[in-house]
């Protein structure tokens, strides 16, 4: 099985893609930072935010719908973790269906919810038009640490062997009479997924030792840095001024 289904969206041809990948990188962790720090009552703040994002995918010619159906694959996650404050969470109340919800609950399950949405967005963009190892190379450029980096690359030099894994097991399952339900089946999963995580285990102490003797002293090598392009500087200066004006000025 290819892993190539992650990044496969990076090689078009566009003025995003063809920005630095350090200049994606910390437009993107600062929007992030931005729309987290927007009070969840704030519903104008995140129109424009999103109105930024989806400009942003206009021009980088991804398919709209590849966006959101990747982004909506962590709403449910999002939405569950304050799913139950409108139940729990005093002040003002409104009447919903014989039930009394929490107004400030409502809203900061509103907030989540936008904010990991946005946020997912904006890493989708990031990896869809930056191919991988010119991410790597960004993250290197920037300072990340160099062990976070090659873990990194080696999660997604070896996804498609861990995904491929998977597929065995589940299917050695289902031919021993496994139906696949979550909740009747919750020992089952459980199990599935022990042993996955120490055939994950196995096979990086051996892929380690071939590493090792292949003179791996942990450092991956890789090509030089280039420069940092002046235009990029000017690209970069925008866009911060952009999200940094627009969180002020609607605080």
């Amino acid at each position: 099985m290819g892993h190539g289904f992650i990044d496969r969206s990076s090689r078009l041809d566009s003025h995003v893609h063809r920005l630095d990948a350090r200049t994606k990188i910390i437009v993107a962790l600062l929007f992030v930072v931005l729309e987290v720090s927007i009070p969840p009552q704030h519903l104008l703040t995140f129109v424009i935010y999103a109105g930024l994002l989806l400009w942003t995918v206009a021009l980088s010619h991804l398919p709209l719908g590849l966006v959101l159906k990747r982004a909506l694959m962590v709403l449910p996650f999002s939405a569950l973790v304050a799913l139950g404050l409108p139940f729990v969470r005093g002040g003002e109340t409104i009447l919903f269906c014989g039930i009394h919800l929490s107004v400030a609950g409502l809203w900061i399950l509103v907030g989540t919810t936008l904010k990991s949405m946005l946020g997912v967005v904006a890493f989708i963009l990031l990896v869809a038009t930056t191919p991988f190892n010119r991410l790597l190379d960004g993250l290197r450029g920037l300072g990340v640490p160099i062990i976070f980096v090659d873990m990194i690359a080696l999660t997604y030099r070896y996804l498609h062997i861990l995904i491929d894994e998977a597929i065995r097991l589940r299917r050695a399952a289902i031919a021993r009479g496994y139906a696949p339900k979550w909740l009747p089946q919750a020992i089952i999963v459980g199990k599935l997924v022990g042993n996955l995580f120490v055939r994950s285990y196995e096979r990086a102490e051996r892929v380690y030792g071939a590493m090792h003797l292949r003179g791996y002293n942990g450092k991956i090598p890789t090509s030089a840095f280039s420069p940092f392009p002046v235009h990029e500087r000017f690209v970069l200066a925008f866009m911060i001024i952009i999200l940094i004006t627009v969180r002020l000025l609607l605080k």
